[in-house]
């Protein structure tokens, strides 16, 4: 077993928390990896020990949860190609968007047991370039990068801090019902992710719509973890204080370029992880029962209009 040991509160987190029994952890990996050779249409999937203990952790050691999420995470990487193909770092367009920094985990955490704070910026550029799908598809793969590396991601949670500085009609005119229920579904049912809150300042116009089509797809626990500020936004300190916040947002812990430095350097370090993991995906014509496509799963494709944004 390839697994790195936790440090002790954050052991002490994930024994509480998470049910975990460090004298099980061997039996339920083994356990995962003996119902994933038995499915036919994942015959190509081969996770390290380090990622389906995210998986495990993540649904609170549910052999049956786990389960659910590693098939629909699978499958999801054949079915939404839009975010799940063409990630090779070194892209010139994935480049582009690294560059930008539209997603960017914090390096420090608040405490050793602490939630993993990032932020979102959606309004690194409005430019029509970018495509949502596609800065999903970056982010995506940084969250991935966090699952096999991050302990406080896995164990603690999330905390989010959105900054809408910027967001303009080219971002908010591509959430469409369809592109919300994809994201929303890959991180409710797909991938062992727990947001355990999201604070959203310098709030554009347009952004009502957008935010009541998010809540119509998620849970309430979900929305009651939503906090959104006018001009003052100084309560997010009390969870994400200064002390790990870059200079941008009044913190103390560097820049956000040095932020987007380290997250481009990282995700370029990925770069045969992310072209291996290319074939690592469910195989629908082998699935025992019906296929899964995107109109069962999520509706039909283009049904939807895109939002009216005044």
């Amino acid at each position: 077993m390839k697994i790195r040991p936790l440090c002790p509160l954050l052991q002490e987190k994930a024994e509480k928390e998470l049910f975990e029994k460090s004298n099980r952890i061997s039996s339920d990996v083994e356990a995962i990896k003996e119902w994933l050779k038995k499915q036919p249409h994942l015959q190509a999937v081969n996770p390290t020990d380090q990622w389906l203990i995210a998986f495990l952790r993540g649904n609170k050691y549910s052999l049956e949860r786990t389960k659910e999420k590693c098939e629909m995470y699978y499958t999801l990487r054949t079915v939404v190609p839009e975010i799940f193909k063409g990630r090779d770092p070194m892209d010139p367009y994935i480049q582009d968007i690294l560059k930008l920094g539209f997603f960017l985990p914090i390096k420090s955490c608040k405490s050793t047991d602490a939630c993993k704070a990032t932020i979102t910026r959606f309004g690194a550029s409005d430019s029509s370039k970018y495509h949502l799908l596609d800065i999903m598809k970056v982010m995506f793969m940084i969250i991935e990068i966090l699952l096999l590396e991050d302990d406080n991601f896995v164990v603690a949670g999330m905390d989010v801090l959105f900054d809408m500085k910027g967001v303009g009609i080219n971002i908010l005119s591509q959430w469409t019902p369809t592109i919300a229920k994809k994201l929303i579904f890959l991180i409710e049912k797909a991938l062992p992710v727990r947001m355990k809150s999201s604070h959203v300042i310098y709030i554009p116009p347009g952004f009502e719509a957008a935010y009541n089509l998010f809540k119509a797809f998620v849970a309430d626990k979900i929305k009651q973890r939503f906090h959104l500020y006018g001009q003052n936004h100084d309560g997010m300190y009390d969870t994400l204080p200064r002390s790990i916040l870059p200079k941008e947002y009044g913190g103390d812990d560097g820049s956000l370029q040095e932020l987007i430095d380290f997250w481009k350097r990282k995700v370029e370090s990925y770069r045969d992880w992310f072209l291996k993991e290319e074939t690592e995906r469910s195989n629908e014509a082998l699935r025992p029962d019906k296929s899964k496509t995107t109109s069962n799963l999520f509706g039909v494709e283009g049904s939807f209009r895109q939002l009216d944004i005044d």
